[in-house]
C-alpha cells in the first residue's frame, strides 16, 4: 500500500480555524492542545519558566484530573522529537456557580502539576479568549474575579474545615487576539505580593502568592516579536496567514508535529472557502458601519460580489452583504460573462 500523510488533530484544527481563529469555539479548541498549553505555561508563569516545553508536556499536564469533558486520546509514540500535535488535555468543569449567585463560565480550566521531591504541587489554570479588550471595565478586574471564584471553590474539594494551608494557586490567563494598537505584543502579570510596613517578613511567598492574572496582547503575525510565545499565538490566531503557512511555522519554529504517516488516504474535512468569504464580508460591513463608507470599500464589495455570483449564491444574500441593488448585480454579472436573467 502507498504511504500517505495524515495530519495531526492540531493541524486539522488549524485548517478549520483559518480566518475564523478569533471566534471563541475555534480558539478554545486550539488552546486545549498540550503542545500549545506547554508554551503558554513556560512563558506566562514563573513556576514553569524553568522547565522545557517538552518537560511540561510530558510531566506537568498528566495525572488524575477531574474530568467533565471527553477523555484525551492516548499518547502516540514520538519518533521524531516533535511535540505531539494530537494530544489534548482533560478540562475541569467549566461552570462555576453558587446559590443566589450568577453562573460563571470559564473558557478552559485544567490542573497543572509542578514536580517536587514529595507530592507534586497542583495549580489550577484558567485560559480565556477575549475578543474585545475594552469591554467597558478593566479586564484585569474580571481576571481577579475569576481567580477569586477558583479559590473559593476549593473549599470542600481541595480542603475542608480550616485547612487553608492546602489552597492551590490559581492563574487566569487572558489572550486578546485583537487589542488596541498601542497595547499590541505585550504580556502583563498582576499578582499578590507582600509589602512590609514594619518588622521582619516571616511569611513565605507560597502562603500569599495564590492568584495571578496574566494579560497576553497579540499583534501582527507578519512581524517578529521579542518573545516566542507571542510569535506562536500570533501565528495561531492570524487572519492573514494560510493554514499551510501556520502549520509549517508551528512545526519548524516551535517543534509541534503537524503530520503522521498512515497507510490510508485521508479526505479533506471540509471546504471553508464560502465561510471565509462570508466572514470577510461581515468584518468589512462592521468596519464600514463604525468608520463610514470610504474609498475602496465599493471596490472590495465588487470583488466579493463577483466571487459570490460565481459561487451561485442567492441574490438576496449577495445584496445583504455587498449593499448592491439587483440592477447593480446584473451589471456586475454581465461584466464577468454571466446572465442573471436566464
Amino acid at each position: 500500500m502507498i504511504s500517505i500523510v495524515r495530519q495531526t488533530n492540531l493541524a486539522q484544527t488549524i485548517d478549520l480555524a483559518t480566518d475564523r481563529a478569533r471566534y471563541d469555539e475555534c480558539a478554545k479548541k486550539l488552546l486545549t492542545y498540550k503542545a500549545v498549553i506547554a508554551w503558554i505555561l513556560k512563558s506566562c508563569t514563573k513556576e514553569f519558566s524553568q522547565y522545557s516545553v517538552r518537560f511540561i508536556c510530558d510531566n506537568c499536564l498528566n495525572g488524575d484530573i477531574e474530568i467533565s469533558a471527553r477523555a484525551v486520546h492516548q499518547d502516540q509514540p514520538d519518533l521524531n522529537g516533535l511535540l505531539d500535535g494530537n494530544e489534548r488535555i482533560d478540562c475541569l468543569n467549566s461552570e462555576a456557580n453558587a446559590i443566589k449567585d450568577q453562573t460563571v463560565y470559564y473558557d478552559i480550566r485544567f490542573k497543572a502539576y509542578i514536580p517536587n521531591n514529595g507530592e507534586p504541587i497542583q495549580m489550577i489554570i484558567n485560559l480565556e479568549i477575549q475578543l474585545n479588550d475594552t469591554p467597558g471595565y478593566p479586564l484585569v478586574t474580571r481576571g481577579f474575579y475569576y481567580c477569586a471564584r477558583m479559590i473559593s471553590e476549593q473549599y470542600g474539594t481541595v480542603f475542608t474545615g480550616e485547612h487553608y494551608e492546602k489552597l492551590q494557586k490559581v492563574y487566569s490567563i487572558w489572550i486578546c487576539p485583537d487589542p488596541a494598537k498601542k497595547r499590541r505584543n505585550g504580556i502583563f502579570r498582576y499578582h499578590t505580593v507582600q509589602d512590609t510596613i514594619l518588622g521582619k517578613p516571616y511569611e513565605t511567598p507560597g502562603n500569599y502568592d495564590l492568584m495571578e492574572v496574566v494579560i497576553v496582547n497579540l499583534g501582527d503575525a507578519d512581524k517578529e516579536s521579542d518573545l516566542e510565545i507571542l510569535d506562536l499565538l500570533n501565528t495561531l490566531f492570524s487572519l492573514s496567514k494560510s493554514s499551510e503557512a501556520k502549520k509549517k511555522r508551528l512545526q519548524e519554529d516551535f517543534g509541534i508535529a503537524m503530520t503522521e504517516e498512515f497507510e490510508s488516504e485521508v479526505q479533506d474535512m471540509c471546504n471553508l472557502g464560502k465561510a471565509l468569504v462570508e466572514q470577510g464580508i461581515e468584518r468589512g460591513m462592521e468596519q464600514g458601519i463604525e468608520q463610514g463608507i470610504e474609498q475602496g470599500v465599493e471596490k472590495k464589495n465588487l470583488s466579493l460580489a463577483e466571487m459570490m455570483l460565481k459561487d451561485k449564491e442567492p441574490l438576496d444574500k449577495i445584496e445583504k452583504y455587498t449593499g448592491f441593488s439587483t440592477d447593480k448585480l446584473k451589471e456586475i454579472a454581465e461584466s464577468i460573462g454571466m446572465d442573471l436573467t436566464a
